[in-house]
């Protein structure tokens, strides 16, 4: 059983690991105290947790696009300096330079997740060059008549721009962070995240609207979990969740775009030894260099029993369609084993017939 490279990169911080491959992912690193984590699209992101702070998180996000900006975020652990009406100001301080002071347009608050994106044309022209040789980053907040600040060591975040640099293929081109050289960027990927409902075709974004499928959807879910795939000057996938998540499953559904016709994939499975299929699948992973879909829906949440189902993409008399090339389902056993290590290779096989 091959285990597909998973799109739900950032999900298993949420969901307790859902089908989490970060361990072994080489898009996964940790230095000092950053964890990067890249995806197949060579989207990357550094991050720092600090417990007990008023600012619990700094995070650094670029998009493999060439030329792609990075962007900053800071989430508050106070949800009140992000629900006011009031100005918001960003200060972010690397030793003993002058403070780099951020506000209005180049602060997007996102007041459901307690958090502040910085863009501007300050970080690539000065400030990632700072973070790289700095010890420390203070960071602060104002707005509402409140202030907070925290400090965020910057002992490994030269490795982590180095290493996403070297991860986007940037490394002695123009637009890298800290490896810059003369060569061009390079050509867009064919494969690209979706991270705003308004960068989904129209007739995809109806099914998030109030009556359709995917309307109970945390939009936010979307950064991180959602792609488009352009298979040909004529096709496009595009995967995305939809619906609201439970404790540890996160439900999917996947369209293809064939000559601006927009269709629903269907997902073909077993129940009770018949053929069946759904427009949605569960914790779906996707690799597009392989065009394979992979599916584990945990009926429990230490992922001792459920279903794993793995997909391809053909081609049909209906155009492009998925085909089932495997499936296989575990009852949950009465007892909960702890120290099971989960083996779906083991599992019994309900898809191909015996």
């Amino acid at each position: 059983m091959r285990q597909t490279t998973t799109l739900i990169m950032t999900l298993p911080f949420i969901l307790g690991g859902a089908v989490s491959t970060q361990a072994e992912d080489s898009g996964y690193r940790e230095f000092k105290s950053w964890q990067i984590l890249c995806e197949q699209t060579l989207s990357c992101s550094m991050r720092q947790f600090l417990s007990d702070s008023p600012l619990s998180r700094i995070e650094l996000k670029r998009s493999g696009k060439p030329e792609a900006p990075v962007t900053i975020m800071v989430s508050v652990s106070d949800t009140s300096l992000t629900e006011g009406q009031g100005e918001t100001e960003v200060s972010i301080k690397v030793d003993e330079e002058a403070p780099v002071v951020v506000r209005g347009s180049d602060i997007a608050v996102d007041s459901l997740a307690s958090s502040l994106t910085l863009t501007g044309d300050f970080i690539g022209s000065g400030l990632i060059e700072m973070l790289k040789n700095g010890s420390n980053v203070a960071v602060t907040v104002s707005g509402n008549d409140k202030r907070v600040a925290a400090t965020f060591p910057l002992s490994g975040a030269a490795a982590s721009l180095l290493f996403i640099d070297e991860y986007q293929d940037r490394i002695g081109h123009t637009d890298a962070m800290i490896s810059k050289g003369e060569k061009a960027p390079n050509p867009p990927l064919p494969v690209s995240d979706i991270t705003m409902i308004e960068e989904l075709p129209e007739a995809i974004r109806s099914q998030f609207a109030e009556g359709g499928a995917c309307a109970n959807t945390d939009i936010s879910m979307l950064d991180g979990n959602a792609l488009s795939h352009r298979i040909d000057e004529s096709t496009t996938i595009y995967i995305t969740p939809c619906g609201p998540s439970g404790a540890y499953n996160v439900t999917y559904v996947a369209f293809v775009d064939a000559f601006d016709m927009i269709t629903p994939l269907a997902f073909p499975g077993m129940i009770d030894g018949a053929p069946s299929a759904s427009t949605l699948a569960f914790n779906l992973g996707y690799d597009w260099k392989e065009r394979t879909f992979s599916s584990f829906f945990k009926a429990r949440g230490v992922g001792d029993c459920g279903t794993y189902s793995e997909w391809k993409l053909v081609g049909g008399a209906m155009g492009t369609q998925l085909a089932l090339v495997e499936e296989a389902s575990r009852d949950c056993p009465v007892e909960i084993d702890q120290n099971e290590a989960v083996d779906l290779s083991n599992w019994p096989k309900t898809w191909p017939l015996k």
